[in-house]
């Protein structure tokens, strides 16, 4: 996916329904539904824990992933949340506007 945004404030990582749809990532019969509130307001979500996610050529195993229609106005993929940067070991250079990732 090449339209995600970073989002410090989000708790979670959601991603588009329509776009991992293409790779297989569908509503099964065992994903928790979840209620999720943010900036765009109320929102139900599937969860489910990916096998991995890949970013910037780093690769983090057994992440959790929310995914739902992301309405919003804006046409992007998906959002990072603070579990992929807590996950990652990631810090933001303010500066360089650069993110580096270090998988432990």
């Amino acid at each position: 996916m090449k339209r995600v945004l970073l989002d410090t404030g989000s708790a979670g990582t959601l991603l588009n329904a329509d776009s991992v749809q293409q790779i297989g990532m569908v509503p099964e019969q065992d994903d928790l539904v979840d209620r999720i509130r943010g900036i765009g307001g109320v929102e139900y979500v599937f969860t489910k824990n990916a096998d991995f996610i890949r970013a910037g050529g780093s690769t983090i195993r057994d992440f959790q992933v929310e995914i739902g229609n992301m309405d919003y106005g804006l046409e992007i993929d998906g959002i990072l949340g603070f579990n992929f940067l807590k996950q990652a070991g990631a810090v933001i250079n303010s500066r360089t506007m650069k993110l580096s990732i270090s998988v432990m």
